[in-house]
């Protein structure tokens, strides 16, 4: 039987479908809500499906090196504690690092770009 959109995959709890639902739930005792949660914001956004991807992606990768950033640690050195504490994650950040900072990149020169063809049109 199909869900509607109100509902999570699992079946197990409905999507929260307000923000008074959403303030109300307790993240601390079931991480699958936290997970409907992010997914009903997400729903409820005005962001393409990259620029979803470009938030999730920089969202795991700043949790991920959370305990080791600080105390004046570079990021290298950040990272290097998360290797040795977590190699398989350590692998994933390294890979989505350069897309992540790719497409930021990518955003930058396109608005550049823009900004300089309005400089010229004298806009």
């Amino acid at each position: 039987m199909p869900q509607s959109d109100a509902s999570n995959v699992s079946g197990r709890h409905p999507r929260a479908t307000s923000r008074r639902e959403l303030l109300r739930l307790d993240f601390r005792r079931d991480p699958e809500q936290l997970s409907e949660a992010i997914q009903s914001l997400l729903d409820r956004s005005a962001m393409s499906s990259e620029e979803r991807v470009q938030v999730l992606g920089g969202a795991l990768v700043l949790e991920a090196l959370r305990p080791y950033w600080g105390d004046g640690r570079a990021p290298a050195d950040a990272h290097a504690l998360l290797r040795r504490d977590d190699p398989e994650l350590a692998d994933a950040i390294e890979a989505i690092a350069p897309m992540l900072l790719g497409r930021a990149q990518a955003q930058e020169d396109a608005q550049a770009a823009l900004d300089a063809v309005t400089a010229l049109l004298g806009g």
